[in-house]
């Protein structure tokens, strides 16, 4: 799965608490869902099998999996996030599912999100490494204070590193290559031209010298000297659209003398003088 294709859908995101013996019967959910639980414990089950879920526990609830909720052992705090991994177009519309399969009409078995996961991976606890990070980035999301486009870009960081963690089953290649990788793409694609290496390291979860060794193993130049490189491609290309204060801050400049001497140094030449 390559980070660049992920295009997702926030349903829903929540603060949740549940008293005790409130519990949820045997459902499908159409999306994915992400729960961390901050307080208390219950039995969960998912599939055929059974989980204990205790506080510092994460959950991740695949689509069209049937799965339960035992609340017997005292009220539980679970915040929660509800989304698409890919948009679709009756993603507006879809509601969070508290039905069984076999209580769905054929359109609504319709809503059911295809599982980017590999079906034999069935446990629904997640191990995050840098779980202080990801936690950050999660209650930000579910707190509701951000536009769309950041919660967008705040759920695709948590996506990445359950994908990066979790599953590493879905990539041909090592760990260390995939998530290089997805930074290299997340560059191209315009991205992170402000970024710092540490920002790297925060945005994907992994350690800032781990990145730059294997970033520099796979594409033969440091980090920060490729993302450099391609704000300064993209910089060259925006100046023929826009002036070169507007650059400097589309580039991530916090001031139009910072980035006029970068690309004066990279280029031999002035911004000002805009050269083919």
């Amino acid at each position: 799965m390559n980070l660049s294709l992920i295009n997702p859908y926030i349903r829903l995101a929540r603060e949740s608490r549940i008293p005790k013996g409130h519990n949820i019967a045997k459902r499908v959910i159409y999306d994915y869902e992400l729960i961390y639980i901050e307080e208390g414990s219950f039995t969960f089950i998912y599939g055929d099998k059974s989980f204990l879920c205790n506080a510092g526990d994460l959950l991740f609830i695949r689509p069209g999996i049937p799965h339960s909720f035992i609340i017997d052992l005292g009220e539980i705090s679970q915040p929660h996030i509800h989304f698409d991994i890919a948009h679709r177009p009756q993603s507006e519309i879809i509601p969070i599912s508290f039905k069984d399969l076999d209580k769905m009409s054929e359109e609504e078995r319709g809503w059911i999100h295809e599982d980017f996961f590999p079906s034999f991976h069935q446990s629904p606890l997640i191990h995050i490494q840098n779980k202080s990070d990801f936690l950050e980035t999660f209650y930000h999301i579910v707190s509701g204070n951000s536009d769309d486009l950041t919660k967008k870009s705040l759920i695709i960081k948590l996506i990445a590193a359950i994908i990066n963690e979790n599953f590493s089953e879905l990539f041909q290649d090592n760990n260390h290559v995939n998530v290089v990788k997805q930074i290299k793409d997340y560059i191209d694609a315009g991205n992170g031209m402000g970024m710092t290496l540490d920002d790297f390291a925060k945005t994907f979860f992994y350690d800032k010298f781990y990145l730059e060794r294997k970033f520099k193993e796979s594409y033969g130049v440091n980090l920060i000297e490729y993302r450099n490189k391609k704000r300064m491609e993209l910089a060259k290309h925006l100046l023929k659209l826009h002036s070169v204060s507007e650059v400097s801050e589309l580039v991530g400049y916090r001031s139009i003398y910072a980035f006029s001497r970068a690309y004066k140094s990279f280029f031999g030449y002035a911004p000002s003088k805009k050269r083919g």
